[in-house]
Parts: structure tokens; C-alpha cells; sequence
């Protein structure tokens, strides 16, 4: 999952040339943040149970979801059609599609990069992979 959401964000720094520089900085962010020492003065993960982990994800999810930009939703969408219906684009119009589609993957890692300030990552995929591997109950 880290190594996925790095990779999104390291072809979202290569959507726009002019933004490339605010693209290194972001990715360097969530870097840092999955590379920051472990706080400890939280209780290790794999001391929690079922119900403490989901509590604490939902508070992220939560302080994710109100910092989430709230255009992020119809980008994904929007990105998730092009995809799904696999339009090509018009004939001499290749590189234009290209460059749109560049910049909507630029912003659609931007909007996660700045949604995920705050949150320590590297705790999160360490109680999600927990959590699947308890197989704990997922909330309804």
C-alpha cells in the first residue's frame, strides 16, 4: 500500500513540468512522514485490539475527510470514466489528452498528499495490516 500510494504520487510529480518543483516537495513530505520515527508515547500497535484499531483509524479517516478537498471526489470520478470507457482521444489531439490527463492525476495526488498532512501514515498501514491480519470485524 506505501509503495502504491509513493509510486501515485511520484507520477503525479511528473504531470506538470512548471509544478514539478511544488510535486518534489510534497512527495519529500509524505516521504518524511512515512520515515519519521515511531511516537512513542502511543501503545504499539500490536498490543491493540480490534476495537482500538478501528477507533484509531477512524479518527484519521475522519481528520483526512475534513481536509480532504471537496472537488476530490468528481476528479476521481472524473479520471475513473476516462479510464473505464477507454476513450481515445481525436486523432492529432494525443498529446493535449496526454497533458489533461497528467494534470489530473497531478491534482488528484495533490488533494492526497495535502489530506494525509498530520496523519501518521507509517502507523496507519501498520494498523491496517494488523487489522486484515486479525481479521478483525469491519464496522457497518
Amino acid at each position: 500500500m506505501r509503495n502504491l500510494f509513493l509510486a501515485s504520487l511520484a507520477y503525479a510529480c511528473l504531470a506538470v513540468p512548471g509544478a514539478l518543483a511544488q510535486q518534489d516537495d510534497r512527495l519529500a513530505d509524505v516521504q518524511a512522514r512515512m520515515d519519521a520515527p515511531v511516537d512513542t508515547t502511543l501503545p504499539p500497535v500490536e498490543t491493540l485490539t480490534c476495537d482500538q484499531m478501528t477507533a484509531e483509524m477512524m479518527v484519521a479517516g475522519q481528520r483526512m475527510n475534513s481536509q480532504l478537498d471537496p472537488n476530490f471526489a468528481a476528479n476521481a470520478q472524473a479520471l475513473q470514466d476516462q479510464v473505464q470507457n477507454g476513450r481515445a482521444p481525436a486523432r492529432g489531439t494525443e498529446a493535449a489528452a496526454a497533458e489533461a490527463n497528467r494534470q489530473r492525476v497531478n491534482t488528484i495526488g495533490g488533494q492526497v498528499a495535502d489530506a494525509t498532512a498530520g496523519i501518521d501514515l507509517q502507523r496507519m498501514m501498520a494498523l491496517s495490516d494488523r487489522f486484515a491480519a486479525e481479521r478483525c470485524p469491519t464496522p457497518q
